[in-house]
């Protein structure tokens, strides 16, 4: 969980944050789709590479879920993208 480092009303106050090669949280295993599980129960999503950098999640609908040069966050009940200056700027752990 990361908090806000001042405050700005655009983003929510606390986030959990997501990138590949991180454990997938339920809150993000819940809506995308789902590419491999191994014997443990750790998932793999359905990701895209970006030619420019970042990545895109697929939804479990098959429908692009987000797109992002950095991070998923999630908090306030949404899900958003954050490059990792950006993260860095706003949120502290």
């Amino acid at each position: 969980m990361m908090r806000q480092r001042g405050y700005n009303s655009a983003y929510p106050v606390e986030i959990d944050i997501w990138s590949p090669g991180l454990p997938v949280p339920e809150w993000l295993s819940d809506i995308a789709a789902v590419k491999f599980m191994d014997g443990e129960g750790n998932l793999t999503l359905e990701t895209i590479p970006l030619s420019g950098g970042g990545f895109e999640v697929k939804g479990s609908d098959g429908q692009i879920l987000i797109r992002t040069s950095g991070v998923v966050c999630y908090g306030s009940g949404r899900l958003f993208g954050l490059s990792h200056k950006q993260l860095r700027i706003l949120y502290e752990e």
